[in-house]
């Protein structure tokens, strides 16, 4: 068996799966393959798949459609390695990608993920938008989840191990997230490098760019016990996610701005120990204030939206 498998579910894709497919088999090393899972496309993403020769390619193909979470858990019955990466089928693979995550697992103190950051590419643009290169350590990473999402799922290289312990995917709104929370709780260790290891490009197509998938994830029952357990983990105690109470129109004003308060206030007690980092930590704690005011202002303006 291969060391590394890269799971990359695909649904009608063919505009870009091919370069997503050949930018992935050329950064990845010699001990690994790349498994497509076709979540019974309708369009000729079969076609485009059977044009690229590399015996590191292996194909599933699903005769009903089961959406993200399930065909990454298809694809992960459908291996045996002893990591697993992601890829999506709209980004790039950037050269370094394998190398410099394989390394990152391999030293210093045990991690059992490790993702990157990303270069954005907008459709349509020619022009590349990098996010600001800094990582995150294990120690940091926790305190970030509670803000929000802090990597893109197609970056992830992480023991197969850890995932299949956790119970691998939930069919979720934001099952990347949601899964990220379980893999803290259960004692492992995640880590984000600084260096962009993916061109993720940014289109109407993508499934978070649809109406109401943000409001979907933010009161999905599931995804709401696991952040509610993170906080109680990370923060001391525990916190509604900060989207459902912006949005929420039982919360009034003076509870709202209370609320956020005491949210801030933890963040500032977690990060008092990440040296450097906590300036960065309390950089995305203002940011994120701004935003969740902004989207309660939306909200008492307009209900509906």
């Amino acid at each position: 068996m291969p060391r590394l498998s890269v799971l990359l579910p695909v649904r009608n894709g063919q505009a870009t799966i091919g370069t997503a497919v050949t930018t992935t088999l050329r950064a990845m090393p010699r001990d690994s393959e790349l498994v497509v899972f076709d979540d019974a496309s309708t369009d000729a993403t079969l076609a485009e798949l059977d044009r690229i020769d590399d015996s590191r390619l292996a194909i599933v193909a699903g005769t009903e459609p089961m959406g993200v979470s399930g065909g990454l858990n298809r694809l992960l019955r459908a291996t045996d390695s002893e990591l697993v990466a992601r890829m999506d089928a709209d980004d790039v693979c950037l050269p370094w990608r394998f190398r410099q995550q394989l390394g990152a697992l391999r030293t210093g103190r045990r991690v059992h993920a490790v993702f990157s950051t990303v270069v954005n590419w907008h459709s349509g643009q020619r022009r590349l938008v990098p996010n600001p290169p800094i990582g995150i350590s294990p120690a940091a990473f926790p305190v970030h989840l509670t803000m929000t999402n802090p990597v893109s799922h197609p970056t992830m290289l992480a023991s197969r191990g850890v995932i299949m312990e956790v119970g691998g995917y939930h069919s979720v709104p934001a099952e990347d997230y949601e899964l990220w929370m379980r893999v803290h709780l259960a004692g492992f260790r995640l880590r984000r490098l600084a260096m962009p290891c993916l061109a993720y490009r940014v289109h109407g197509g993508q499934v978070t760019a649809t109406d109401g998938w943000s409001a979907m994830s933010w009161a999905n029952p599931v995804v709401a016990a696991a952040y509610s357990d993170l906080t109680a983990d990370v923060l001391g105690t525990r916190f509604v996610r900060l989207n459902v109470i912006a949005t929420s129109p039982e919360v009034d004003s003076e509870a709202f701005e209370n609320l956020l308060e005491q949210f801030s206030d933890a963040i500032r007690r977690a990060s008092a120990r990440l040296g450097p980092e906590r300036q960065f930590v309390l950089r995305v704690l203002k940011r994120r204030m701004a935003d969740v005011r902004a989207l309660r202002k939306r909200s008492v303006t307009s209900p509906a939206a």
